[in-house]
């Protein structure tokens, strides 16, 4: 779905231009509805809430959680494929022009803080746009065992107490903004904004896995429905924002409004009746898997290369019509990751494996 909504953004950007207001109306509507992840940046850190915290429960309850083996499990997973993301990222960088949301500096503050994780705070590298949500999720895998640890071990209460710093530090900084006219539009504050308020879904996530028997049995079939309004409810209200080009602040309020529809989702997941999935379903689900997180990692640079080089090739008619080059596009690059995401995948998390049975931390993988 990410590939789709960045092949979709990409192809009109490139006929019609990088800023949304430019778009026609009918395009910027396509590029704020087709166009945008969020959505599913969305399920993702509420997913990642609940395996992070159902990893940390059980190593609690065995009595063998250390934060250093947690922290080598957490980076080896994120990092290797990662870092092959970034040099194809810089590899794009010196042979597209005119990256999108770029304006043209040596980015060597972007390339130190992506070599870090940290470009949540000064824009992302050039070319390495889906990289943010990373930089999040780094964060979000300290912040959580840390926010429990003070809290003595009382998830309950570290996420309550997470949840109340997080929408009053997001008060706090709109207040800034708004009313005091300070700090708007840097890069660094601008950051913390977004890891803040994109917080409270990883945390929603970890409540979920706090309470996940209670919720589940909960969860009838009618609410379940309800929750998959609730998030259809929140597409939509994000997709009129980002078409009247509401200031992006307002764009979280649309991901808090989601938070309980997803929620709901999750936990009514038996309603999906995938329990009894044939031995079929279930191993596609396995190379799903495996195909995520290359895809994420690696789709948005290849998409920039593969239009940059094929452009040239097209007819005029082809180039001048977006959504036949995001076909083009996807066409060109979903079939190459197909082929090479499980693969890496498949390397670098026997790697892992490898890696963390020598520092003995083995037990704390999330195969998740």
């Amino acid at each position: 779905m990410v590939l789709l909504s960045h092949s979709v953004d990409l192809a009109i950007s490139r006929v019609y231009g990088w800023e949304l207001g430019d778009n026609p109306p009918f395009w910027r509507g396509v590029r704020a509805t087709l166009g945008t992840g969020e959505y599913w940046v969305w399920c993702f850190f509420v997913l990642s809430g609940f395996c992070i915290h159902v990893s940390i429960a059980r190593a609690q309850r065995e009595g063998r959680f250390r934060f250093m083996p947690y922290a080598f499990a957490r980076v080896s997973r994120i990092y290797p494929l990662y870092l092959l993301g970034f040099l194809l990222a810089v590899i794009t960088y010196k042979f597209v022009p005119d990256l999108g949301g770029y304006d043209g500096h040596a980015p060597v503050r972007q390339f130190w803080a992506t070599l870090l994780n940290l470009q949540i705070f000064t824009n992302t590298f050039p070319g390495f746009m889906p990289s943010w949500s990373l930089s999040c999720e780094i964060i979000y895998y300290a912040v959580w065992p840390a926010l429990v640890w003070f809290m003595n071990g009382q998830t309950k209460g570290a996420l309550k107490w997470g949840m109340i710093g997080s929408f009053a530090l997001s008060a706090c900084l709109l207040i800034l903004w708004e009313v005091f006219h300070v700090l708007k539009g840097r890069a660094f504050v601008d950051g913390i904004r977004t890891l803040v308020a994109l917080f409270i879904l990883w945390l929603a996530g970890a409540g979920l896995a706090i309470s996940w028997k209670s919720l589940s049995e909960a969860t009838t079939w009618r609410r379940w429905f309800a929750g998959i309004v609730v998030i259809v409810t929140a597409v939509v209200l994000l997709a009129v924002m980002r078409f009247q080009q509401y200031p992006s602040w307002t764009t979280h309020v649309a991901a808090w409004v989601a938070m309980p529809g997803l929620v709901l989702l999750i936990a009514g997941g038996r309603h999906f009746k995938l329990a009894g999935a044939s031995k079929r379903v279930r191993s596609v689900c396995v190379w799903l898997g495996l195909f995520s997180y290359p895809c994420y990692i690696l789709h948005y640079q290849m998409l920039l290369l593969s239009d940059h080089w094929i452009e040239p090739l097209l007819p005029y008619f082809l180039v001048t019509q977006p959504l036949l080059r995001a076909v083009i596009g996807i066409l060109v690059i979903l079939p190459l990751l197909m082929v090479i995401g499980p693969a890496l995948e498949k390397f670098f998390m026997r790697w892992r494996s490898h890696f963390l049975r020598s520092y003995g931390t083995r037990s704390l993988v999330v195969e998740s």
